[in-house]
């Protein structure tokens, strides 16, 4: 009976690769427990917490306010939170435009919190609103969060108020910074008090790009006194003391009941008590 003989045995090629493709499975089986290890040592340990959370600038509101309402603290699970839930949080904050949160290298948090401008101050009951370019009111507890900003009176008309936001965003920067109380007198009508001390009459249609020309309108009039500048229909100037002038007394003759003449001179108050005097006097003759 004939001895049967493994190919194999007889090309010890073959032999070779078997044994290779062996050591290979065994290594990769061995990579793998090492990664699952270090993966379960690393999520029972403290490098996966949160330990550092960085915001960027904010002016609205102080960086600790984000983070305590965003849902995020340090000591929780890097992983144990996702970043969806934590912008919405985060976008409930009045005055919030967007926001967006990342996981960085090692186990940090970042979050990038996007802000609407402020413009504008907006006189409320008892105090100063920031008016935000959205048309929303933020009541805070810090005065000077503007380095710069005018002062919005009157204007309890919504549509007023959208349109003269409008009309502040499209300002040039420079011309922006000199206004300092802007006064709505309805109609569309506004009453402009600028820092530099002139006062302009304005209407909210067209503002921006009429203001534009303010400083070369400034430049051409006379520099004895400051006055009120009219742009609601073209142009017009006066000084303060020829719009605020007070009417210039007359002398006027006021006939009494005795028939002699009386000559006040612009008093209509001591004309009429002249009057009730004279006309107890004559009561009491009759």
């Amino acid at each position: 009976m004939e001895k049967v003989i493994d190919i194999e045995d007889r090309i010890p090629s073959m032999r070779k690769k078997r044994r290779r493709r062996a050591n290979i499975s065994f290594l990769l089986l061995v990579v793998i427990f090492v990664l699952v290890l270090l993966a379960l040592l690393y999520f029972q340990s403290s490098l996966s917490d949160v330990s550092k959370i960085s915001i960027n600038e904010t002016v609205l509101h102080e960086s600790e306010e984000y983070i305590d309402q965003s849902g995020l603290y340090k000591g929780q699970s890097l992983w144990g939170f996702r970043a969806k839930d934590i912008e919405k949080n985060i976008k409930k904050i009045p005055g919030v435009k967007d926001a967006k949160v990342k996981r960085n290298f090692y186990n940090d948090v970042s979050i990038n919190v996007a802000e609407w401008e402020p413009i504008a101050y907006v006189e409320s009951q008892t105090q100063y609103d920031l008016l935000l370019e959205n048309g929303e009111r933020l009541v805070t507890a810090d005065p000077d969060i503007l380095s710069h900003a005018p002062i919005l009176s009157g204007f309890n008309e919504p549509e007023a108020t959208d349109r003269m936001i409008e009309q502040l965003q499209e300002m040039d920067s420079s011309v922006f910074e000199l206004l300092s109380e802007l006064r709505y007198e309805g109609k569309d009508k506004i009453d402009v008090f600028m820092s530099d001390g002139y006062e302009v009459h304005a209407v909210i249609l067209g503002f921006a790009e009429k203001m534009s020309y303010y400083p070369d309108i400034i430049a051409q009039l006379p520099k004895e006194e400051k006055g009120v500048l009219d742009i609601e229909i073209g142009v017009f100037f006066k000084t303060y003391t020829d719009f605020y002038k007070e009417p210039i007394p007359v002398d006027m003759e006021i006939p009494l009941l005795d028939g002699k003449p009386d000559v006040t001179k612009g008093k209509p108050a001591d004309v009429e008590i002249e009057k009730e005097e004279e006309s107890e006097q004559e009561t009491e003759e009759n």
